[in-house]
Order: structure tokens, then sequence, then C-alpha cells
């Protein structure tokens, strides 16, 4: 194997490692003769194990993407380096790195190779520069996705796609707009203001604003429903769903979206509420709060009870979510779609808040699908109830056990509940790991916990425990305890106690262990005999 050149090394040394870029020094042979600290850490490298060693020994090829042939592309760039004498920038390079622990990790570079000549004009090594550009290639990546999934969108749901940049004020429509709302593209405008102007009126505050807090918030995702207005005249109610991309600075840059024309489904729903009048009595007097959701999951209703509490404009459907506790807010909307997708009965509690007091309540939502003549999904049907009382109790439980649990974790005695005939362990104290070390003790039965006793009365013992009924006692049993947690065992004392926990109908349940040092008391115990011995001889 080849080996470090010594006086390479004497002209880099450490000023060389300590370079802020990703930088290789390789021989005319592709042997890594210098690293910088700054490319150690990014290909998660190592000096000792790369330095002296056959570049692409070190750096293979990913074995579970071969139509993407890395080292190849690259050993090129580094031959006309070699052949030329000139400098060689590749084009972006995929090129995954080798985990220490296995496996490969996707990276993306901005390679540049780089001659260096001595006085007579000899090759003597190749600089190599690598710029990690992963982060931004996946961004890229991302971005493409989303977009490339508006545009499947748009023409399964007889949609609009649109793209604007907001740096320059640019917007452009793709295909479908004239077929959808009877515009050309050369009617609508370069600019935002296209867009702005077909707005109902009364509907742009309430959009401007939701665009405004999402983006605010690092939002990747915007979507408002609102009235947009035709080339006839005509307002089409709408569905704008957008995906915000943002710059290196954080700041938004650009917005790939789609607008689904609603009117036909907002017909049907109308149709629905006038088709049925005694339902719709029904849910408005309930004396909880209520809704309903198209067969997509898409709110389209709430009684006046959520309106009344929330403080929500009578009508508004849109922006239901702002209402909600923002710690509960995700989980609630991933459970919403999963039940939609899988057409089961959708349940979740969560806090939402009161607008007249500003505080946050306990409810439990319940939503059940609605089917028609050919069990298809016709609509969604919810309530909510109120459980902060029932929470506010299973709180005050839950802290009365973890009291406890600190109590039993300060108590002196070590314990140690084993629950069944296999004695699955299900709760042990502290004291247990200073006996038998850091090992893996909830949920495993105890020959997994203590494979040292096999053969031993341990198990006997047990059974005699937990079969017969009976508390077995062991006093003043000598064994290795590592008294501070810090590696170091001493000897020590413990009287251990085995008993049986009994259900309500005296049947065993588990066995509980517990442990108590004695070592001060067996250590005075040895005093006081051999000060008895020596007064007796």
């Amino acid at each position: 194997m080849p080996q470090k050149d010594s006086n390479l090394s004497a002209v880099f040394g450490s000023m060389f490692h300590a370079l802020p870029g990703l930088y290789l020094v390789l021989t005319p042979d592709l042997v890594i003769q210098h690293a910088t600290d700054a490319f150690l850490e990014t290909t998660l490298s190592s000096r000792e194990n790369i330095i002296g060693r056959y570049f692409f020994d070190v750096f293979p090829n990913n074995p579970s993407t071969p139509q993407v042939d890395s080292a190849n592309l690259f050993k090129q760039s580094l031959q006309f380096v070699l052949e030329h004498r000139q400098e060689h920038h590749m084009a972006i390079l995929r090129y995954d790195i080798p985990r220490p622990q296995g496996g490969f990790e996707e990276r993306y570079w901005s390679p540049v190779n780089r001659p260096i000549l001595d006085t007579a004009g000899n090759m003597r090594y190749i600089l190599h520069e690598a710029k990690d550009i992963t982060a931004q290639v996946l961004s890229e990546q991302e971005q493409l996705h989303h977009q490339e999934r508006l545009y499947m969108l748009t023409d399964a749901l007889h949609a609009v796609s649109w793209e604007y940049d907001m740096a320059n004020n640019r917007i452009s429509w793709g295909k479908g707009l004239q077929e959808v709302f009877g515009y050309l593209p050369e009617d609508m405008g370069p600019g935002g203001e296209s867009w702005h102007s077909r707005v109902h009126p009364d509907d742009y505050p309430r959009v401007e604003q939701g665009i405004q807090q999402a983006t605010a918030n690092g939002d990747k995702v915007w979507s408002s429903e609102y009235r947009f207005l035709k080339a006839d005249g005509t307002y089409a109610h709408v569905l704008d769903q957008g995906f915000i991309v943002y710059d290196a600075n954080g700041q938004p840059a650009r917005t790939i979206g789609s607008i689904i024309d609603l009117s036909l489904s907002k017909s049907s729903e109308q149709s629905l509420k006038e088709s049925d009048a005694r339902f719709w009595h029904l849910l408005e007097v309930l004396p909880h709060m209520a809704w309903m959701a198209d067969s997509k999951g898409r709110l389209t209703y709430f009684n006046s009870n959520w309106y009344d509490y929330t403080g929500m404009r009578p009508g508004q459907v849109d922006g239901w979510i702002n209402v909600v506790h923002p710690e509960d807010s995700a989980q609630l909307l991933a459970a919403w779609q999963e039940a939609t997708q899988s057409g089961q009965v959708f349940e979740s509690e969560y806090r939402i808040r009161n607008h007249s007091t500003g505080e946050y309540r306990w409810f439990l939502e319940r939503g059940v699908p609605m089917y028609d003549a050919q069990r298809n999904i016709q609509a969604w049907i919810g309530s909510y109830a109120d459980i902060e009382e029932q929470k506010n109790a299973y709180n005050q439980v839950l802290r009365k056990d973890q009291y406890l649990e600190k109590v039993l974790n300060a108590s002196p005695a070590h314990l140690c509940l084993l629950e069944g005939p296999d004695y699955v362990c299900r709760y042990i104290t502290p004291g247990f790991h200073r006996v038998y070390g850091n090992r893996q003790y909830l949920g495993k039965p105890a020959r997994a916990i203590w494979p040292e006793y096999t053969g031993t009365k341990f198990w006997k013992r047990l059974d005699e425990v937990y079969h017969h009924l009976r508390i077995v006692s062991i006093d003043a049993y000598e064994i290795a305890y590592d008294r501070h947690k810090a590696g170091q065992k001493d000897v020590a004392y413990l009287n251990f106690k085995y008993q049986p926990l009994l259900d309500d109908e005296g049947k065993a349940e588990g066995v509980l262990i517990s442990a108590i040092e004695v070592t001060e008391l067996v250590e005075l115990k040895k005093q006081l005999t051999e000060l008895q011995n020596k007064i007796s001889s």
C-alpha cells in the first residue's frame, strides 16, 4: 500500500488541515496524501483511515444505485487534469459517501480538480476541492416534485396551475385557464395584480391575511377558498393551494400552485341543504358543536355553536385549524387525513380556543362517514364533546402516579415488579441498576434480563412465590454493588423479599421483589462478634 509523502507532510502540516474548505491532495497515482479537517468531517471519514490509500478504495460507488457511476465520472475528471495539466470543473455530481456504521449516505457535490506542478512543470499532485450542495439539490428536487404533482392534480381535477415570482412580480398561468375561467394568458396580465383584481372584494382581505401568516410562519403550503371572477362576469367558488419556495435567507421567493373550481360542489352542497331542511335544523339545535365535510374531508359546514364558541365569522369554514391549540394541530391534521383516506370512523382529543376567554378546553371530536347507495362515501358528519373535566381528573391521577413513582424512586428499598408466569418486568427502581447494571428491564422476561441465573435456585424461588403464593425472604445476601453508579462495585449486603401480587379474586398477578441494603448492620455485627471474641479470649 502506498505511504504518505513525508516531504508533503512537512510542507502542509496543521495549517493545511485547518483550512475551512473541503480539500484533498492526491498523487498522480490517485493516492490520498492529505485532507482538511472540514473534508473529513463532511465525508464522515478519519485521517488514519484514508491517508495513503487509493481514492476509489476509500470512496467506491454506492452498490444500491448501480445506474449512477460516480467513481467513473470522477476518474475521468482526474485523468483530464493529468493529461492536460489544466484544472477541471465538474457538473453537479452525485457521489454517495460510505457511513462508518455501514451503508451509504446520499450526497451531491460541485467538484474542482486542479494540477500542482513543480518548478520544472512536472505533475506532482492533484488538488481536489469539493463543495457539498446536497441540501440545495434535495430542496430543488422537492420543489420539482411538488410542481410535477401540482401539474398532475390540475389535469386530473380540471384545475388551473400557476407560478408566481415574488421578487419580480411575475405570474404565469398553465393550461386550463381558458377552459375553466374563460381567459387567455394574455388577458390576465403579467403581474400579481392580475390575480388580486379578480378575487372577490369581500374575500380578498381574508385571503391576503392567510398568505402573509403562512409566509411569516415559514409554512411550505398555503391554501384558501374564495370567489374568483370569470371572463363571463360571474364568480366561481375556488380552492387555491400553493407550495411556497424560500430563498437561502429564508425569504419567500416564489409560489407554485393550482386553482380548483368548486362551483359544482358548492351547488351540490346548497342543494343538499335545501333538500333536507329538517336534517340541517337538527344540526343547528344540537347542544354540541357539529360539522360536515365532503367526501374528500374538506369542511363545508359548522353549526352555530361552533361559531359562538370559536368566534369565527358565521359561514366561514376555512381557517378552522387556527382555533386549535398549536401543539395539537399537526397531529390532528395527520389523523384526519388518515381517516378520510381509510374511510374509518374518526376520533381525536385536542384543545380548542374559547374566543371569549382566550382559554383552551379539551374536546373529543368524533366523525363518521355517510354513504350513498353504492357504499361510496358521500360526506362526513361529526360533533364535539367537552371533556375538559375528564381530562383534569385524569391529569390529577397521572400527577399522583408520577408523585408515587418519585416517592418509590427515593425510597431506600429497591423494587422490581415481575408480571405473569413469564415474569415480565413492568416496573423497576434505579437501585437495581446498581446491582445488575444498565440492562434492558422493562417489557423483558426475567430469563432474558438475568441469563446468568440459569440453573440456579432463583427460578424455583419465583415459581414458589407465584404459584404457591408464599413469601420468601433472604437476609444479608452478599452481592457486588455499584453504589455510586461509577462502574466501581463494592461488596454489599441486601435483605431480599419476594412476595406475590394478588388480583381482586386472590389470584397471583405477579411477583414483587424488594431489596434493602443492610451493609452497615452486617459490618456492625461482624465488629461486635470480633469484639466479643477478643473479650472471651
